[in-house]
Protein backbone atom coordinates (compact mmCIF):
# COMPACT_ATOMS: atom_id res chain seq x y z
CA UNK A 1 0.00 0.00 0.00
CA UNK A 2 1.04 3.51 -0.98
CA UNK A 3 0.99 6.04 1.61
CA UNK A 4 -2.16 7.55 -0.41
CA UNK A 5 -3.82 4.25 0.13
CA UNK A 6 -2.92 4.48 4.16
CA UNK A 7 -4.66 7.53 4.29
CA UNK A 8 -7.39 6.64 2.36
CA UNK A 9 -8.15 3.41 4.41
CA UNK A 10 -7.42 5.22 7.90
CA UNK A 11 -10.27 7.77 6.84
CA UNK A 12 -12.79 5.48 6.04
CA UNK A 13 -12.16 3.80 9.14
CA UNK A 14 -12.40 6.79 11.53
CA UNK A 15 -14.93 8.60 8.94
CA UNK A 16 -12.82 11.18 6.99
CA UNK A 17 -12.51 14.95 8.87
CA UNK A 18 -11.05 17.30 5.32
CA UNK A 19 -7.60 17.24 7.38
CA UNK A 20 -5.74 14.43 5.08
CA UNK A 21 -2.46 15.69 6.71
CA UNK A 22 -3.93 15.00 10.14
CA UNK A 23 -4.40 11.25 8.78
CA UNK A 24 -1.07 11.45 7.32
CA UNK A 25 0.58 12.29 10.71
CA UNK A 26 -1.23 9.42 12.23
CA UNK A 27 0.16 7.21 9.87
CA UNK A 28 3.90 8.46 9.69
CA UNK A 29 3.88 8.08 13.66
CA UNK A 30 2.93 4.90 13.67
CA UNK A 31 5.34 4.02 10.31
CA UNK A 32 8.09 4.79 12.36
CA UNK A 33 6.72 3.11 15.52
CA UNK A 34 6.67 0.40 13.89
CA UNK A 35 10.50 0.75 12.24
CA UNK A 36 11.74 1.67 15.86
CA UNK A 37 11.05 -1.91 17.70
CA UNK A 38 14.77 -2.43 16.44
CA UNK A 39 17.82 -1.34 13.68
CA UNK A 40 18.26 -4.86 12.24
CA UNK A 41 14.91 -5.19 10.53
CA UNK A 42 15.31 -7.56 7.62
CA UNK A 43 13.75 -5.06 5.22
CA UNK A 44 16.08 -2.37 6.10
CA UNK A 45 18.96 -3.98 4.67
CA UNK A 46 20.97 -2.78 1.81
CA UNK A 47 23.50 -3.22 0.27
CA UNK A 48 26.35 -1.10 -1.28
CA UNK A 49 29.47 -1.26 -3.31
CA UNK A 50 31.81 1.42 -4.01
CA UNK A 51 35.57 1.46 -5.24
CA UNK A 52 38.39 3.32 -3.04
CA UNK A 53 40.81 5.34 -4.82
CA UNK A 54 44.54 4.67 -5.65
CA UNK A 55 46.61 7.29 -4.14
CA UNK A 56 47.45 10.42 -6.51
CA UNK A 57 50.91 11.00 -7.84
CA UNK A 58 53.15 11.44 -10.85
CA UNK A 59 56.15 10.11 -11.61
CA UNK A 60 58.34 12.28 -12.76
CA UNK A 61 60.52 15.70 -12.48
CA UNK A 62 58.35 18.14 -11.65
CA UNK A 63 57.93 20.93 -13.05
CA UNK A 64 59.72 23.93 -12.23
CA UNK A 65 58.86 25.73 -9.99
CA UNK A 66 58.27 23.36 -7.98
CA UNK A 67 55.52 22.14 -5.00
CA UNK A 68 56.88 24.03 -1.95
CA UNK A 69 55.66 23.47 1.60
CA UNK A 70 57.23 25.91 4.10
CA UNK A 71 58.05 25.49 8.00
CA UNK A 72 54.86 26.67 9.76
CA UNK A 73 52.89 27.45 6.72
CA UNK A 74 49.52 25.61 5.53
CA UNK A 75 49.99 26.46 2.20
CA UNK A 76 51.12 24.21 -0.49
CA UNK A 77 52.13 26.52 -2.58
CA UNK A 78 52.37 25.59 -6.47
CA UNK A 79 50.38 22.34 -6.05
CA UNK A 80 49.48 22.13 -9.54
CA UNK A 81 53.12 20.85 -10.02
CA UNK A 82 52.29 17.76 -9.10
CA UNK A 83 48.90 16.26 -10.60
CA UNK A 84 47.23 19.22 -13.11
CA UNK A 85 45.10 22.23 -12.17
CA UNK A 86 42.67 21.18 -10.01
CA UNK A 87 39.95 22.79 -11.51
CA UNK A 88 40.37 20.70 -14.26
CA UNK A 89 40.31 17.90 -11.84
CA UNK A 90 38.27 16.97 -9.12
CA UNK A 91 38.07 17.76 -5.24
CA UNK A 92 41.26 16.72 -3.10
CA UNK A 93 39.86 18.77 0.22
CA UNK A 94 39.60 16.30 3.11
CA UNK A 95 42.23 14.12 1.50
CA UNK A 96 45.30 13.38 3.03
CA UNK A 97 48.59 14.75 1.69
CA UNK A 98 52.05 12.53 2.44
CA UNK A 99 54.36 15.17 2.40
CA UNK A 100 58.20 14.15 1.77
CA UNK A 101 59.24 14.70 5.33
CA UNK A 102 57.26 11.59 6.06
CA UNK A 103 54.31 13.71 7.87
CA UNK A 104 50.85 13.46 6.85
CA UNK A 105 48.39 16.30 7.05
CA UNK A 106 44.55 16.37 5.94
CA UNK A 107 44.05 18.99 2.86
CA UNK A 108 41.05 21.46 4.14
CA UNK A 109 40.64 23.02 1.04
CA UNK A 110 41.90 24.10 -2.03
CA UNK A 111 42.01 27.17 -4.78
CA UNK A 112 41.34 27.13 -8.86
CA UNK A 113 44.77 28.14 -9.91
CA UNK A 114 47.65 26.30 -7.85
CA UNK A 115 47.46 26.32 -4.01
CA UNK A 116 46.19 23.70 -1.38
CA UNK A 117 45.67 24.79 2.37
CA UNK A 118 45.90 22.12 4.90
CA UNK A 119 44.42 21.73 8.28
CA UNK A 120 47.31 21.92 10.83
CA UNK A 121 50.10 23.96 9.89
CA UNK A 122 53.36 22.04 8.48
CA UNK A 123 56.05 21.38 10.87
CA UNK A 124 58.61 20.20 9.27
CA UNK A 125 61.85 21.55 6.97
CA UNK A 126 61.03 24.01 4.47
CA UNK A 127 61.24 22.01 0.85
CA UNK A 128 60.51 22.14 -3.02
CA UNK A 129 59.77 19.00 -4.29
CA UNK A 130 62.22 17.44 -6.70
CA UNK A 131 60.02 14.46 -7.37
CA UNK A 132 56.71 13.63 -7.63
CA UNK A 133 56.79 10.16 -6.21
CA UNK A 134 57.77 11.67 -2.68
CA UNK A 135 53.94 13.69 -3.03
CA UNK A 136 50.82 11.76 -2.61
CA UNK A 137 47.53 11.79 -1.80
CA UNK A 138 45.18 9.57 0.05
CA UNK A 139 41.72 9.09 0.62
CA UNK A 140 40.70 7.36 3.54
CA UNK A 141 37.16 8.48 4.27
CA UNK A 142 34.50 7.31 1.83
CA UNK A 143 30.24 8.18 2.27
CA UNK A 144 27.63 6.07 2.91
CA UNK A 145 24.59 6.33 1.75
CA UNK A 146 22.24 8.51 3.55
CA UNK A 147 20.28 7.52 5.47
CA UNK A 148 22.51 5.06 6.87
CA UNK A 149 21.64 4.20 10.59
CA UNK A 150 23.96 1.05 11.30
CA UNK A 151 26.34 -1.53 9.62
CA UNK A 152 26.24 -5.07 9.86
CA UNK A 153 29.90 -6.39 7.25
CA UNK A 154 32.40 -4.43 5.49
CA UNK A 155 34.10 -6.78 2.37
CA UNK A 156 37.06 -5.82 0.83
CA UNK A 157 37.94 -7.50 -2.60
CA UNK A 158 40.74 -7.64 -4.94
CA UNK A 159 42.73 -9.35 -7.41
CA UNK A 160 42.87 -12.93 -5.49
CA UNK A 161 41.63 -12.02 -2.23
CA UNK A 162 38.84 -11.53 0.25
CA UNK A 163 38.80 -9.80 3.21
CA UNK A 164 36.34 -9.13 5.90
CA UNK A 165 37.02 -5.93 7.43
CA UNK A 166 36.58 -5.65 11.24
CA UNK A 167 35.62 -2.84 12.89
CA UNK A 168 37.81 -0.73 15.08
CA UNK A 169 37.74 2.21 16.67
CA UNK A 170 40.51 4.77 15.14
CA UNK A 171 40.31 6.94 18.21
CA UNK A 172 44.11 8.20 19.22
CA UNK A 173 43.65 6.22 22.25
CA UNK A 174 43.36 2.73 20.14
CA UNK A 175 45.65 3.70 17.52
CA UNK A 176 48.53 1.81 19.18
CA UNK A 177 47.04 -1.17 18.04
CA UNK A 178 47.19 -0.51 14.64
CA UNK A 179 50.01 -0.08 11.94
CA UNK A 180 50.08 3.31 11.90
CA UNK A 181 52.30 4.01 9.84
CA UNK A 182 51.67 1.40 7.16
CA UNK A 183 50.33 3.64 4.12
CA UNK A 184 51.30 0.32 1.99
CA UNK A 185 48.56 -2.03 2.54
CA UNK A 186 44.44 -3.15 1.65
CA UNK A 187 42.41 -1.91 4.54
CA UNK A 188 42.51 -3.33 7.66
CA UNK A 189 40.02 -1.75 9.96
CA UNK A 190 37.12 0.26 9.93
CA UNK A 191 35.08 2.72 11.54
CA UNK A 192 31.97 4.57 11.01
CA UNK A 193 32.20 8.36 11.45
CA UNK A 194 29.44 10.67 11.34
CA UNK A 195 30.80 14.37 10.51
CA UNK A 196 30.97 16.76 6.91
CA UNK A 197 34.06 18.36 6.32
CA UNK A 198 31.36 20.36 3.42
CA UNK A 199 30.24 23.90 4.18
CA UNK A 200 26.89 25.07 3.64
CA UNK A 201 26.57 28.12 1.28
CA UNK A 202 26.35 31.05 3.26
CA UNK A 203 23.52 32.84 1.22
CA UNK A 204 20.74 31.49 -1.11
CA UNK A 205 20.75 31.68 -4.75
CA UNK A 206 19.69 34.13 -6.72
CA UNK A 207 16.52 33.48 -9.15
CA UNK A 208 14.87 35.54 -11.73
CA UNK A 209 12.38 34.33 -14.10
CA UNK A 210 12.44 34.73 -17.83
CA UNK A 211 9.42 34.54 -21.05
CA UNK A 212 11.27 32.53 -23.34
CA UNK A 213 9.80 30.22 -26.03
CA UNK A 214 11.31 26.81 -25.25
CA UNK A 215 10.40 26.25 -21.60
CA UNK A 216 8.85 23.28 -20.18
CA UNK A 217 7.75 24.84 -16.57
CA UNK A 218 4.13 24.97 -15.74
CA UNK A 219 2.53 28.19 -13.43
CA UNK A 220 2.71 28.35 -10.10
CA UNK A 221 5.70 28.52 -7.67
CA UNK A 222 8.92 27.40 -7.15
CA UNK A 223 11.27 27.02 -4.61
CA UNK A 224 15.31 26.81 -5.55
CA UNK A 225 18.24 25.31 -3.14
CA UNK A 226 21.73 24.24 -3.48
CA UNK A 227 24.46 22.20 -1.60
CA UNK A 228 28.27 21.63 -2.37
CA UNK A 229 29.33 18.46 -2.88
CA UNK A 230 32.79 16.86 -3.40
CA UNK A 231 33.24 15.63 -7.47
CA UNK A 232 35.99 13.25 -6.06
CA UNK A 233 33.65 10.92 -3.67
CA UNK A 234 30.25 12.55 -4.29
CA UNK A 235 29.17 13.29 -0.48
CA UNK A 236 26.72 15.90 -0.90
CA UNK A 237 27.53 19.45 1.80
CA UNK A 238 24.39 21.12 4.00
CA UNK A 239 21.92 22.87 1.97
CA UNK A 240 21.60 26.93 1.31
CA UNK A 241 18.86 29.12 2.24
CA UNK A 242 16.27 28.20 -0.33
CA UNK A 243 14.54 31.21 -2.42
CA UNK A 244 11.58 31.11 -4.82
CA UNK A 245 10.45 32.82 -7.86
CA UNK A 246 6.55 32.77 -9.12
CA UNK A 247 6.07 31.74 -13.31
CA UNK A 248 2.34 33.09 -13.89
CA UNK A 249 2.48 33.16 -17.98
CA UNK A 250 2.91 29.51 -18.30
CA UNK A 251 5.16 27.05 -20.12
CA UNK A 252 7.06 29.70 -22.41
CA UNK A 253 9.37 30.38 -19.14
CA UNK A 254 12.64 29.57 -18.22
CA UNK A 255 14.68 30.61 -14.62
CA UNK A 256 17.93 32.04 -14.55
CA UNK A 257 19.56 30.21 -11.04
CA UNK A 258 23.27 32.15 -9.62
CA UNK A 259 24.64 30.82 -6.96
CA UNK A 260 28.71 31.32 -4.88
CA UNK A 261 31.12 28.69 -6.65
CA UNK A 262 33.73 26.99 -4.59
CA UNK A 263 37.16 26.32 -6.44
CA UNK A 264 37.32 22.97 -4.47
CA UNK A 265 33.87 21.81 -4.52
CA UNK A 266 30.89 21.15 -7.44
CA UNK A 267 27.25 22.39 -6.73
CA UNK A 268 24.31 20.30 -6.90
CA UNK A 269 20.83 22.12 -7.06
CA UNK A 270 17.38 21.42 -5.51
CA UNK A 271 14.06 22.61 -6.53
CA UNK A 272 10.76 21.78 -5.53
CA UNK A 273 7.95 21.01 -8.22
CA UNK A 274 5.08 23.99 -9.06
CA UNK A 275 3.63 24.66 -5.71
CA UNK A 276 5.39 22.00 -4.21
CA UNK A 277 7.27 21.90 -0.86
CA UNK A 278 9.33 19.19 -1.21
CA UNK A 279 13.20 19.33 -2.70
CA UNK A 280 14.05 17.46 -5.49
CA UNK A 281 17.00 16.93 -7.46
CA UNK A 282 17.84 19.13 -10.06
CA UNK A 283 21.05 19.53 -11.74
CA UNK A 284 24.93 19.13 -10.66
CA UNK A 285 27.67 21.62 -12.01
CA UNK A 286 31.55 20.38 -11.43
CA UNK A 287 33.46 22.71 -13.53
CA UNK A 288 34.36 24.82 -10.43
CA UNK A 289 33.84 27.97 -12.48
CA UNK A 290 30.38 28.32 -13.94
CA UNK A 291 28.23 30.41 -11.28
CA UNK A 292 24.83 30.07 -13.20
CA UNK A 293 22.69 28.02 -14.98
CA UNK A 294 19.22 28.12 -16.73
CA UNK A 295 15.98 26.17 -15.51
CA UNK A 296 13.70 25.01 -18.41
CA UNK A 297 13.04 21.66 -17.12
CA UNK A 298 9.20 19.88 -16.16
CA UNK A 299 8.55 18.72 -12.87
CA UNK A 300 8.78 14.96 -14.10
CA UNK A 301 12.20 15.81 -15.13
CA UNK A 302 13.33 16.08 -11.43
CA UNK A 303 14.73 13.46 -9.16
CA UNK A 304 17.01 11.97 -11.56
CA UNK A 305 20.24 11.12 -11.34
CA UNK A 306 21.28 10.93 -14.64
CA UNK A 307 21.16 14.76 -15.71
CA UNK A 308 21.35 17.24 -18.41
CA UNK A 309 22.92 20.53 -17.71
CA UNK A 310 22.78 23.16 -19.88
CA UNK A 311 25.47 25.47 -18.57
CA UNK A 312 25.73 28.94 -21.00
CA UNK A 313 23.96 27.44 -23.40
CA UNK A 314 25.87 24.41 -23.72
CA UNK A 315 23.89 21.00 -23.24
CA UNK A 316 25.68 17.78 -21.85
CA UNK A 317 24.64 14.80 -19.92
CA UNK A 318 26.73 13.81 -16.50
CA UNK A 319 25.67 11.08 -13.67
CA UNK A 320 26.26 11.84 -10.13
CA UNK A 321 25.98 8.18 -8.88
CA UNK A 322 24.69 9.21 -4.99
CA UNK A 323 23.31 12.30 -5.21
CA UNK A 324 19.95 11.50 -3.48
CA UNK A 325 16.71 12.27 -6.18
CA UNK A 326 15.11 13.86 -3.08
CA UNK A 327 16.93 16.50 -0.62
CA UNK A 328 17.64 14.67 2.71
CA UNK A 329 18.92 17.60 5.17
CA UNK A 330 22.48 16.99 6.41
CA UNK A 331 23.98 17.59 10.23
CA UNK A 332 26.68 15.31 9.08
CA UNK A 333 27.36 12.43 7.35
CA UNK A 334 27.96 8.87 7.73
CA UNK A 335 31.70 8.27 6.76
CA UNK A 336 33.34 5.08 6.60
CA UNK A 337 37.22 5.62 7.57
CA UNK A 338 39.62 2.73 6.29
CA UNK A 339 42.77 2.09 7.90
CA UNK A 340 45.26 1.72 6.41
CA UNK A 341 44.54 4.04 3.60
CA UNK A 342 43.84 1.91 0.76
CA UNK A 343 47.25 1.62 -1.50
CA UNK A 344 45.61 0.78 -4.83
CA UNK A 345 41.76 0.38 -6.05
CA UNK A 346 39.76 -2.16 -4.47
CA UNK A 347 35.92 -2.89 -4.30
CA UNK A 348 34.18 -2.69 -1.25
CA UNK A 349 30.97 -4.08 0.19
CA UNK A 350 29.19 -2.75 2.23
CA UNK A 351 25.96 -4.32 4.20
CA UNK A 352 24.12 -1.49 6.02
CA UNK A 353 20.25 -0.98 7.50
CA UNK A 354 18.77 2.30 6.47
CA UNK A 355 17.14 4.72 8.54
CA UNK A 356 13.22 5.10 7.30
CA UNK A 357 12.21 8.43 6.34
CA UNK A 358 8.55 9.89 6.61
CA UNK A 359 6.37 9.27 4.05
CA UNK A 360 5.53 12.45 2.54
CA UNK A 361 4.06 11.98 -1.42
CA UNK A 362 1.22 9.98 -1.78
CA UNK A 363 3.10 7.47 -3.78
CA UNK A 364 5.46 6.75 -1.06
CA UNK A 365 5.45 2.87 -0.15
CA UNK A 366 6.59 2.03 3.55
CA UNK A 367 9.30 -0.37 3.64
CA UNK A 368 7.19 -2.85 6.25
CA UNK A 369 6.59 -5.98 4.23
CA UNK A 370 3.03 -5.78 2.53
CA UNK A 371 1.12 -8.86 5.01
CA UNK A 372 2.46 -6.76 8.15
CA UNK A 373 1.67 -3.36 6.73
CA UNK A 374 -2.41 -3.66 8.59
CA UNK A 375 -0.08 -3.20 11.75
CA UNK A 376 0.36 0.34 10.17
CA UNK A 377 -2.94 0.87 9.93
CA UNK A 378 -4.39 -0.59 13.39
CA UNK A 379 -1.67 1.32 15.09
CA UNK A 380 -2.40 4.85 13.42
CA UNK A 381 -6.18 3.90 14.04
CA UNK A 382 -5.13 3.89 17.66
CA UNK A 383 -3.24 7.15 18.11
CA UNK A 384 -6.58 8.85 16.32
CA UNK A 385 -8.52 6.73 18.92
CA UNK A 386 -6.21 8.22 21.61
CA UNK A 387 -6.91 12.20 20.29
CA UNK A 388 -10.16 11.66 20.72
CA UNK A 389 -9.95 10.25 24.26
CA UNK A 390 -11.33 6.99 23.34
CA UNK A 391 -8.62 5.52 25.79
CA UNK A 392 -10.41 1.83 25.95
CA UNK A 393 -10.88 1.95 22.08
CA UNK A 394 -7.51 2.91 21.63
CA UNK A 395 -5.64 0.16 23.80
CA UNK A 396 -7.76 -2.25 22.35
CA UNK A 397 -6.44 -1.66 18.59
CA UNK A 398 -3.17 -1.05 20.33
CA UNK A 399 -2.81 -4.64 20.75
CA UNK A 400 -4.20 -6.05 17.74
CA UNK A 401 -1.27 -3.85 16.01
CA UNK A 402 1.51 -5.24 19.07
CA UNK A 403 0.70 -8.41 18.35
CA UNK A 404 1.29 -8.57 14.87
CA UNK A 405 4.53 -6.51 15.02
CA UNK A 406 5.61 -9.43 17.80
CA UNK A 407 4.74 -11.77 14.97
CA UNK A 408 6.77 -9.93 13.09
CA UNK A 409 10.01 -10.48 15.73
CA UNK A 410 9.21 -13.72 15.43
CA UNK A 411 9.60 -14.49 12.58
CA UNK A 412 13.03 -11.94 12.36
CA UNK A 413 14.91 -13.96 14.88
CA UNK A 414 16.81 -16.58 14.03
CA UNK A 415 17.72 -20.19 15.81
CA UNK A 416 19.15 -18.66 19.38
CA UNK A 417 22.06 -21.78 18.49
CA UNK A 418 23.29 -20.48 15.89
CA UNK A 419 26.03 -18.18 16.18
CA UNK A 420 26.99 -15.65 13.14
CA UNK A 421 29.41 -12.88 12.82
CA UNK A 422 30.16 -11.45 9.98
CA UNK A 423 32.96 -8.34 10.03
CA UNK A 424 34.00 -8.98 13.18
CA UNK A 425 36.00 -11.69 12.82
CA UNK A 426 35.23 -15.53 12.26
CA UNK A 427 32.61 -17.30 13.65
CA UNK A 428 32.48 -17.31 17.70
CA UNK A 429 30.26 -20.14 18.73
CA UNK A 430 32.13 -21.06 21.89
CA UNK A 431 32.10 -17.40 23.46
CA UNK A 432 36.06 -17.68 22.68
CA UNK A 433 37.54 -15.16 20.05
CA UNK A 434 39.25 -17.48 17.30
CA UNK A 435 40.91 -15.11 15.37
CA UNK A 436 40.45 -11.58 13.65
CA UNK A 437 38.89 -12.46 10.61
CA UNK A 438 41.47 -11.96 8.24
CA UNK A 439 41.21 -14.28 4.69
CA UNK A 440 44.68 -14.41 2.90
CA UNK A 441 45.47 -11.90 0.92
CA UNK A 442 46.35 -14.45 -2.09
CA UNK A 443 44.56 -17.41 -3.12
CA UNK A 444 46.26 -20.03 -4.32
CA UNK A 445 45.67 -21.79 -7.63
CA UNK A 446 47.49 -25.03 -6.81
Amino acid sequence: MDFATLKQRLGRRRGFDGNEARLGDFVNDAYLTICGRRQTWSWLRRTHQFSTYTPESAAGTVASPGATLTNGSRTVANMTTLAGTPATLHTRSGARLSCPDGTVHRIASHDATTNAYLEAMYGGTTTTAANRDSWKIYWDEYPLPAGTAGIEAIVCTGNGFTYHVPEQSLLPQHMKALTVRDYDSYPQYYAIERHTQIPAPDTAPTIVSTATAGGSMTSGAYKYKYCYFNTKTQELGPFSPDASVTISSGAANLVNISYVRRADFGVAIYRTKADGSEFFHHRVTSDFATTTLQDITADTGLGFKHVDLDIGGVARATNIGSVAPRAIEISGSEHIRLWPPPDEEYVVDVTYFVAPREMVLDTDIPAVPLQFQPAILDLAESYALGETESHSAAAQKRNVALEMIERMERDEDSDPGTVVQIGRGQPDVYGEHAGNGRWPRTVSTS
